[in-house]
C-alpha cells in the first residue's frame, strides 16, 4: 500500500496512532550505509586557478544550471544565507577549472537580485532561464518580496531579456523547481512557497514564450525546496524528488513533512515510481529532502542528492520524531543519497560510517553542505557543486567553491576492429549498456543468417589486429573474419532471432568483488552457419570494456 496523500494525513494518522505503536508506525529503519570512497563516485576538490572561495562571492540558496561545458552561478544569498541577495552571473569552465564573471548584474537589463529562485538551462534555445524567487532584504523592493518574473540569458550576446508574458504567469513564489522537459521542449516548473503559509502543487510549462498551467489527472503533493532533473535517453522525462511541506506536520505535531517519494513527468502526466510505505515498512528513501539540489548523472544513470537538511526535524525539545532523530537528523547531514534509475531505489552513502550520529560525520572532502549550486557537465562527465553552506568549516564557508563527483574509472565500452560478412550480411556488435558493478552488461550482435547460431566469447586479453579465422581449426572461416580476443575465459551460446542476438553478463557489486572496478575485458561474437551442417564461421567486431564502480 502506498503512502496516503498529505490531505488525508490528519485522519489517517489519528486512526493509525490508535491501532499501531508509534515507534513501529512512524520511524524509519537505520541506514545501511555504504562508503563513499573511490573507485566508486567520491567528492574531490577542484583546486585549480580561479576556484578558491575568494574568487566568487560566497553565496547560497539558488540552484545551479549547466550547458554542455559550463556550470552557471546566478545570484543567490550573499555569505552564509544572509539577507543580502545578488544578481551577478558567473560561469565555471569545467574543463579549464576556472571561473569567469560574465555579467555583473549592473548593466541594464538584468534580473533583480534574488535567492531561492527556479533556474535551469534550456538546451533547445541554449539559454539560461530564471523564474521567481525572493529578494530577501535587497532593495528597492520591500524585504522578502516574492517574484514571478521570467528571464533568459543568451551566452552568445551576453544579454538578459525579460520574457515575462503579459498575463497568465504563475503566482509569485520562492523555492519552486524547474527543469527542461525533453518531451515538449519547454521548461517545466513545479510547486514552490507562495507565501502566507501556503505551498503549491501546480505544474507549469513555459513554452513558446507562454506559461501554461498543466492539469494532469494525478499530481504530486504540494511542496517547496524539491528538485526537478531532466533525464535524457533512454528515459526522456523529468524526475521530481524531495521537498517539504511546512504546512503539514508529523503525527507528533513537531516535524515538518518531508517528502520521500519520486515522480516522473512524461510531458503530459505524472507517475510515482518510488516511495516509502509507512504501513508495510518497505521501500527506500533519501536521507535528506530539502536544502540541496538533485543532479542526474547520465553516465551512471543515477540521481545524486548530496547532503542538505536531514529528514528528521532538528528540534531538541522533542524526543520522538517522524523520521528518526538519531539517524536522519543533521543541519546539514553528510549523507549522499543516490537514486538508481534502473531499479528505482535509493542507496545511502557516507564516509566515514562510524559513530552514534552518522549524519554528523564530516566527509573528509566536502564536509556537510546545503543550499549549493550543482549540475552535471557533459563535457567532462562529472557532477559539480559550487558554493553553498558547509557546517564542517568556520562561518559555514567551504575551503573551495568547487567540488567534483564521479567514479574513477568510469565504465566504458569501445569498438575495435570490424566485423566480416556472413550469410546474413555484415556482422556488427554494439554495447547497449556500460559495465558497471552490480548491473548487467548487455551487448547486441546483428547480421546473423536465418540458420545460424551465435557464440559469445569473453576474454581478459585482446588481439588487435586479430588472427584470421581461416588459420584456426574451425569450419569455413570467411574472408576478412578475425578472432580478436586472446582467450576464452567466458563463453555462451546465443540463439539469434530475426538476425539479432543479445548477450547478457551480470556483474557482481564492488563489495562482493573488489577486484572488478577498473578491470579491462573484451567481447566478440562468432556466427556459426548451420545451413548445411557447420559450414561457415564468421565474426563480429570486438568490444573493449573497462568496469566502473557504482
Amino acid at each position: 500500500m502506498n503512502r496516503l496523500p498529505p490531505h488525508a494525513l490528519p485522519t489517517f494518522l489519528g486512526l493509525a496512532l490508535l491501532a499501531v505503536p508509534a515507534a513501529a508506525q512512524f520511524t524509519l529503519p537505520a541506514p545501511a550505509l555504504l562508503p563513499r570512497v573511490a573507485p566508486r563516485a567520491a567528492w574531490t576538490a577542484v583546486t585549480s586557478g580561479g576556484t578558491s572561495s575568494t574568487t566568487v562571492h560566497q553565496r547560497c540558496d539558488n540552484p545551479g544550471a549547466a550547458s554542455h561545458d559550463r556550470l552557471y552561478v546566478f545570484g543567490g544569498c550573499k555569505g552564509n544565507n544572509t539577507s543580502t541577495t545578488l544578481n551577478d552571473l558567473w560561469a565555471f569552465d569545467a574543463a579549464a577549472g576556472t571561473f569567469t564573471l560574465v555579467h555583473d548584474g549592473l548593466a541594464s537589463p538584468a534580473p533583480h537580485a534574488r535567492g531561492r529562485a527556479a533556474i535551469a538551462w534550456n538546451p533547445i534555445t541554449n539559454r539560461l532561464v530564471v523564474f521567481g524567487g525572493d529578494n530577501r532584504a535587497t532593495g528597492p523592493l520591500p524585504a522578502d518580496t516574492l517574484l514571478n518574473d521570467t528571464w533568459e540569458w543568451d551566452p552568445v550576446t551576453n544579454t538578459w531579456t525579460d520574457v515575462t508574458p503579459a498575463a497568465g504567469n504563475p503566482t509569485p513564489r520562492r523555492w519552486a523547481t524547474m527543469a527542461h522537459d525533453p518531451a515538449t521542449g519547454g521548461m517545466l516548473l513545479f510547486g514552490g512557497d507562495t507565501g502566507g503559509g501556503t505551498v503549491s502543487g501546480e505544474t507549469w510549462l513555459f513554452l513558446g514564450g507562454v506559461w501554461n498551467l498543466m492539469v494532469p489527472g494525478t499530481t504530486p503533493p504540494a511542496r517547496r525546496m524539491a528538485s526537478l532533473v531532466t533525464r535524457n535517453a533512454p528515459f526522456g522525462d523529468v524526475l521530481l524528488c524531495g521537498g517539504e511541506d511546512h504546512t503539514l506536520t508529523g503525527p507528533y505535531g513537531a516535524d515538518l513533512y518531508r517528502h520521500l517519494d519520486v515522480w516522473t513527468w512524461n510531458g503530459a502526466s505524472w507517475t510515482k515510481i518510488s516511495d516509502w510505505d509507512w504501513i508495510a515498512q518497505a521501500g527506500t528513501f533519501p536521507a535528506s529532502a530539502m536544502a540541496n539540489q538533485a543532479v542526474y548523472d547520465p553516465l551512471r544513470q543515477r540521481v545524486v542528492l548530496q547532503s542538505g537538511q536531514g529528514i528528521a526535524a532538528n528540534t531538541a525539545a522533542n524526543t520522538t520524531y517522524l523520521y528518526g532523530l538519531t539517524t536522519y537528523n543533521g543541519s546539514p547531514t553528510n549523507f549522499c543519497s543516490e537514486f538508481d534509475c534502473l531499479t528505482n531505489t535509493w542507496t545511502l552513502y557516507a564516509n566515514p560510517t562510524t559513530g552514534t550520529t552518522p549524519y554528523n560525520n564530516n566527509d573528509p572532502a566536502i564536509g556537510r553542505i546545503s543550499r549549493y549550486y550543482a549540475a552535471f557537465v557533459p563535457a567532462t562527465g562529472k557532477v559539480y557543486k559550487v558554493c553553498g553552506q558547509n557546517a564542517a568549516v568556520g562561518s559555514a564557508n567551504p575551503a573551495y567553491n568547487v567540488y567534483q563527483y564521479q567514479a574513477n574509472p568510469v565504465a566504458s565500452a569501445t569498438v575495435y576492429g570490424t566485423g566480416c560478412t556472413g550469410p546474413g550480411g555484415a556482422l556488427a556488435l554494439a554495447a547497449d549498456t556500460a559495465p558497471w558493478t552490480g548491473r548487467t552488461l548487455q551487448a547486441t550482435a546483428t547480421g546473423f543468417g536465418p540458420l545460424s547460431l551465435g557464440f559469445a566469447m569473453v576474454s581478459l586479453g585482446q588481439l588487435d589486429p586479430g588472427v584470421p579465422l581461416p588459420l584456426l581449426p574451425v569450419p569455413g572461416g570467411g574472408p576478412g573474419c578475425e578472432l580478436r580476443i586472446a582467450s576464452l575465459d567466458i563463453t555462451a551460446g546465443l540463439l539469434p532471432i530475426g538476425g539479432t542476438a543479445q548477450y547478457l553478463l551480470p556483474l557482481p557489486t564492488a563489495q562482493a568483488d573488489p577486484t572488478l572496478p577498473g578491470l579491462a575485458f573484451y567481447l566478440q561474437v562468432a556466427e556459426l552457419d548451420f545451413s548445411a551442417g557447420w559450414v561457415g564461421t564468421y565474426a563480429t567486431n570486438g568490444l573493449a570494456f573497462v568496469v566502473g564502480s557504482l
